[in-house]
């Protein structure tokens, strides 16, 4: 099993927020969690936490689960 540096966690925007903002029940309802991405400093390490490990659902880095899905087939990775 592969573990992953996750200790960016805890500089999140989403720390301390209800968890049910980063995971709607369908991905057209992801407008609030992905405002909140926008403002975060840990961003790009959350979405590249989720691509690597294969998050199938929530809102991770900005990124709904269908946006990781399409990045992940266009082979494109965020640096």
């Amino acid at each position: 099993m592969l573990e992953f540096d996750v200790s960016w966690r805890a500089k999140g925007a989403c720390q301390g927020l209800d968890p049910d903002i980063f995971y709607p029940d369908n991905d057209d309802n992801c407008d609030q969690a992905i405002s909140i991405c926008k403002t975060c400093q840990v961003r790009i390490a959350c979405l590249n936490y989720a691509l690597d490990s294969r998050e199938k659902q929530g809102v991770w880095g900005g990124a709904s689960a269908r946006e990781r899905r399409r990045l992940l087939r266009v082979g494109r990775r965020i640096a």
